[in-house]
């Protein structure tokens, strides 16, 4: 799926929540639905040769901490989260060429569904779409669409497989080449090159063809985003892109093994799926974004690390003494089987004593990789990510505060320095999302 080149990704998943929206450099809140905004955002990352923005999906209110709403609610943890799909033609006509990653899970939503509205949605924006296939791990957001208790694990990863096989045969059944548009015989396509996909499965039935044509990149780009087992799988068999949240760099070659490893058993090369590895980049030096992180928890109320990782990974953290080393909670976490491969590389890239609000608060601002300083060694740090990971995808600008103070100055600082060493492209290669991770 790739070149070597770098590719890069901007997450705008949260900012607006999480207190972010508090940061002297970040957008206020009343900011998230307004279109003018998004447009904003994407003129900004076109401007940046990005190629993807990204819009993770949490269909939910959090209850976890004190079992019920009220803590996420007040303090906008994770909360409100609007559906982003009616955004995407708005910042598609706004920005040429950037592509857009959406993400609708394989547990709630029909496959042709799916496989249709992203078809559609890929002839709207000229080839720039990508489904960011997910089983969801969020038992509220189970709840809502009837799943309640949420279904195991193995059951949503075994729909998983299933559900993006239908669509990949649904993506499948209509050829490039099927409209003929002959005003003189009145033929307007060829039935011989659509397929009825007759899938007889355990949990979907589906006759088939899809009604969408194959739009200008042929289908949709997809991306999957799970960290454990059963996750890598999934990716080695269906994905063109990977999203990981890894924290080290020895962290970044473990989960590439793994996903290489996936790749293999479903015959498949490891260049045919690239990773963004999510990244926090700081243009200052390491006292100005110590002192930036600083003054934003400082102003945090004194439970913040709990509601948040509460809301995150699903334990209930509000009768916890926040003094509790955050090791002691593995097992915990691990039993809601949710996001526990996120939680394990935490872990295991922190200081075993700190303690579960220290993690917590700082969560808010340290989730991702951190790369900090002028703009060369901002680059130093991401060329020898992307070399110790074989050089197969790139970055994504994650923690909502990247927008638009963050993700400015990468754009106007770091991309610069990144194309004068030859690792980016100064422009894009096509009009489509695929064209341009190609590249």
């Amino acid at each position: 799926m790739n070149s070597s080149s770098i590719k890069l990704a901007v997450d705008m998943s949260f900012f607006h929540t999480d207190f972010l929206w508090m940061d002297p450099g970040g957008w206020q809140g009343h900011r998230y639905y307004d279109p003018t905004f998004y447009e904003d955002a994407a003129r900004t990352a076109a401007r940046g040769v990005f190629d993807l923005i990204f819009f993770g999906e949490a269909a939910e209110t959090p209850e976890s901490y004190g079992g019920d709403h009220r803590a996420a609610v007040e303090y906008g943890i994770r909360w409100p989260k609007h559906d982003m799909m009616p955004m995407i033609p708005v910042m598609a006509r706004a920005a040429e060429n950037v592509g857009f990653g959406i993400t609708m899970s394989t547990t709630y939503h029909h496959p042709f569904h799916v496989a249709r509205l992203f078809a559609s949605l890929d002839w709207q924006t000229g080839g720039r779409m990508a489904w960011n296939s997910v089983t969801s791990a969020f038992k509220n957001e189970g709840a809502n669409w009837g799943f309640d208790p949420l279904l195991p694990k193995d059951e949503r990863y075994a729909m998983a497989h299933e559900h993006m096989e239908v669509v990949a045969k649904l993506w499948a059944s209509v050829e490039a080449d099927a409209l003929v548009y002959d005003r003189a015989s009145g033929r307007f396509a060829d039935p011989d090159k659509v397929t009825l996909i007759h899938h007889r499965g355990d949990r979907f039935s589906v006759r088939g063809p899809l009604p969408v044509l194959p739009s200008p990149q042929g289908h949709p780009v997809v991306i999957q985003a799970g960290q454990t087992g059963p996750g890598l799988d999934l990716a080695g068999r269906f994905a063109q892109m990977q999203f990981a949240i890894n924290r080290t760099v020895d962290s970044m070659r473990t989960h590439r093994a793994g996903l290489d490893e996936a790749l293999a058993r479903h015959g498949r090369k490891p260049a045919d799926c690239g990773v963004w590895w999510a990244i926090r980049a700081q243009v200052c030096s390491p006292a100005e974004a110590e002192r930036r992180d600083r003054e934003f928890m400082d102003r945090l109320p004194p439970f913040a690390g709990r509601v948040m990782l509460s809301s995150v990974f699903g334990v209930d953290f509000s009768t916890v003494d926040g003094r509790t080393p955050l090791g002691e909670f593995v097992e915990q976490v691990k039993a809601q089987r949710g996001h526990f491969g996120i939680f394990e590389d935490a872990v295991r890239t922190s200081d075993p004593a700190t303690s579960v609000e220290e993690f917590g608060r700082a969560y808010f601002v340290d989730q991702a990789a951190r790369v900090v300083g002028t703009p060369a060694q901002i680059a130093d740090q991401l060329m020898e990510m992307h070399e110790a990971t074989g050089e197969n995808g790139g970055f994504m600008l994650e923690g909502a505060i990247a927008v638009p103070r963050e993700l400015v100055d990468f754009v106007d600082f770091v991309v610069p320095e990144l194309q004068r060493r030859g690792v980016m492209k100064r422009e894009y290669a096509g009009s489509t999302l695929r064209a341009n991770l190609e590249a």
